[in-house]
């Protein structure tokens, strides 16, 4: 189920021939851009914590390599969704409602609306 739809149009030609065009909204976009965004943060966290439960990421300089470039990617999967969801002008309302949504992210569970 997509949260927002796209927009068909059907022309019916006079030769009886049905033509379909779609065009995809802004906010189809965006919310494809952030279900990618949501799904590389999560793989990026879990690959994260598998490499930091590894003891010899301290010791190994091929893991510990391995762990650098995890925590980098970790950062930047987790900006990109920040972003998206705060907008281009953060508040401390909207940062909140981000941590409490990264948090139920990382859990698996579901945001909702408390309106």
């Amino acid at each position: 189920m997509q949260m927002f739809d796209e927009e068909i149009a059907t022309l019916i030609k006079a030769d009886g021939m049905v033509e379909q065009k779609r065009w995809v909204t802004e906010d189809t976009l965006q919310s494809e851009a952030m279900d990618d965004a949501c799904r590389a943060f999560v793989a990026a966290e879990r690959k994260f914590q598998k490499l930091n439960a590894n003891s010899g990421c301290v010791t190994d300089p091929r893991l510990n390599l391995e762990w650098w470039d995890s925590l980098e990617l970790l950062y930047r999967t987790d900006k990109t969704v920040w972003r998206l969801f705060v907008g281009p002008q953060p508040d401390m309302r909207s940062n909140r409602l981000y941590a409490r949504f990264r948090e139920l992210l990382l859990k698996g569970s579901s945001l909702k609306a408390d309106a």
